[in-house]
């Protein structure tokens, strides 16, 4: 049996709580070869990193979830629990960028992905915004690293 799409289209998961920032990277990727897959809380993101990785090109990711807790499980999750969930199921190859606005977790984020073998980029949201060549530039690595699952 052919499939019916001979590759998967590249995706980006995005786990972002804020609807200005969700909106903002959807139009970012508007007119690109990416689809965002948008987790909005603690908890839809653990769901699809449990899922496994076909098809996943990169990920983006906040810190702080708590502007949109959809269960009461989402309010003790931060991207911080995700770490882990991250490192075992999503492969090495996969770029990360941490747009988070939090003055010290993402530092040791970063540090954990790192240590296991992720390339890492941390940068604010708002300096993204204030130079989107930055994300443009990260987009180019993640296009570098995909690799089409047949």
């Amino acid at each position: 049996m052919t499939p019916q799409h001979p590759h998967l289209a590249p995706r980006i998961l995005l786990i972002e709580d804020d609807q200005v920032r969700i909106d903002q990277f959807t139009r970012w990727l508007q007119d690109t070869e990416f689809v965002l897959v948008t987790a909005r809380s603690g908890g839809q993101a653990l769901g699809v990193l449990r899922k496994g990785a076909k098809g996943l090109a990169a990920v983006m990711l906040d810190h702080d979830l708590s502007d949109s807790l959809l269960t009461s499980t989402d309010a003790l999750l931060s991207a911080s629990d995700l770490i882990p969930v991250i490192q075992r199921n999503v492969p090495r190859y996969i770029p990360v960028l941490i747009h988070s606005h939090n003055a010290s977790k993402p530092v040791v984020m970063q540090r954990a992905l790192e240590s296991t073998g992720f390339t890492v980029t941390r940068v604010r949201f708002a300096t993204i915004a204030r130079e989107p060549e930055l994300f443009r530039k990260w987009l180019t690595q993640i296009r570098d690293a995909w690799e089409p699952i047949e």
